[in-house]
This record gives structure tokens, sequence and C-alpha cells, in this order.
């Protein structure tokens, strides 16, 4: 490996104002100068690669970039840290794919402390399925465990329950014994939900706006990916000492 050789990369420009991406030849030595060469098998779509692209300078400020907030694969080159070329990894967070080039090309070259071993018994591909997404989706579950939360007390909802974040978490709780009410909009997806573990799916209208202060408990604990009045719904059904879990706002960040 040396820092001409050649790879692809899918790169977003800056044109005018206008912002368009296209699949262009790098050579290593254009990527930032950080601890670990890693070839990337496997990157995921996130919609914060969608701001990226589309120049949202809170996500990215200089252009042309590499969008790609998480990716996996084999280091090639570590002159730092605990791994060694032939290691298998994966990274996400952090800056990839923000203000460092991310894993929409065939190599990334980051700090050594960005890397995450690979699980075992994973592949970079089950890595990349799961993605952001999926790591978000845990966090969420395992801020409810860390606050108490136990199969025992009762109904957890998920909304936005067919959303990549909301299907994982799902998925999660029902495999630690949670009895799981999934909320989507859609209600084509509710097979799928309830082979994902889910023991009852309700329409968004369960979530609906209500003038009402307080709403009879219906809820032990809460995964929200949605924010904004569903979320200030949902909190009026969880039953006193329960907990919900936010990380979305697709319904907007104010919380009445």
């Amino acid at each position: 490996m040396t820092n001409n050789t050649e790879f692809k990369a899918w790169r977003v420009q800056e044109q005018g104002g206008e912002f368009a991406g296209s699949e262009q030849t790098l050579h290593v030595s254009d990527l930032p100068e950080n601890d670990v060469l890693i070839k990337v098998s496997h990157s995921s779509l996130n919609y914060k690669d969608a701001l990226s692209a589309s120049g949202n300078k809170g996500v990215t400020r200089n252009f042309p970039h590499t969008p790609g907030i998480d990716a996996a694969g084999e280091v090639v080159e570590a002159s730092s840290g605990s791994f060694s070329a032939g290691d298998q990894v994966l990274v996400t967070g952090y800056d990839l794919g923000m203000n460092t080039d991310g894993g929409f090309g065939e190599y990334i070259r980051v700090p050594a402390e960005w890397c995450v071993a690979m699980p075992k018994g994973w592949s970079a591909r089950t890595a990349m399925i799961y993605g952001t997404a999926g790591l978000t989706a845990g966090l969420c579950v395992q801020k409810l465990l860390t606050m108490g939360a136990r199969p025992e007390q009762g109904k957890v909802a998920v909304s936005g329950a067919s959303g990549a974040v909301g299907s994982v978490a799902v998925e999660l709780l029902a495999s630690l014994g949670f009895e799981v009410v999934a909320i989507s909009g859609k209600q084509d997806h509710a097979d799928a939900l309830k082979n994902l573990g889910a023991t009852e799916v309700l329409g968004r209208e369960a979530l609906a706006a209500e003038k009402k202060p307080m709403l009879k408990p219906a809820y032990a604990n809460a995964v929200d990916t949605v924010g904004g009045g569903p979320l200030a719904e949902l909190l009026k059904q969880i039953h006193p000492g329960g907990s919900v879990s936010c990380c979305g706002l697709v319904a907007g960040p104010q919380l009445e």
C-alpha cells in the first residue's frame, strides 16, 4: 500500500451553491493524516449522510467531501493503538462522514480510538445492516435498563417503530422479554413488526394531539424516535416512575 494507491469514492462537490455527488478516483494520500487506514467493505445510508450530501453546513463544512457516517472493513495500516493489519473493525460516530472523509469511499483513515473490534461472530455486512441506527436503538434500550426497566412492569411502547431505529428497538426489547407495543404510521409494516417481536401494533393516531394535560397510563416505559408532539403525548401515557429514552426529531425539536 502506497500513498499513490487509487480507490473509488462517492464524492460530493459544491458548484455555485449547488451540491452534487458522483463517483471519483482518489489516492490514499488524499485521506486525512490519522492512525489507522481501513479498507472499507460495507457502509450504511443514514439521514446525516443526506444532510452532508445536500450541503448542510451543520454537518459538513468543507467540500468536496465523502459522506458515510459509519463503515466496516479491514485494517491495512496502523501507526498506533491496539489494532494491526488484518484486524476486522467498525467505525461509527465521532466525525466520520461529517468533516472526515467517510464510508462511501473504499478507504478511510481515522484515529485509533474511533475503531471498534468487530464483535465475535459478526461480519462487516451484519455490522452495517444494523449500522448507526442499530447502535442508536441499542443505546436507547440500554438507557431504559439502566433506569430500571423490567418486563414485569408492563408494556413498553416504541414510536416510529417501522423506521430503522424503531424496528431494531422492537427486536431488542422483545428479545429481552418485554411486551412491546409498536406505534407506526405505516400499517403495511404491521406483520413485519410482529415478526420482530411486537405483541401489538398501533397507528400514529395512538399519539395524536390531546389537549388534556394528563392521560390514562398505558406504558411502563418507552423508546421514542419521533420527538415533537407525539413525544409529548407519549409522556402523558407513561406509568409513574417509568422512563422514555428519546433519539429522534422527525416530528420537530419542540416539546410542549
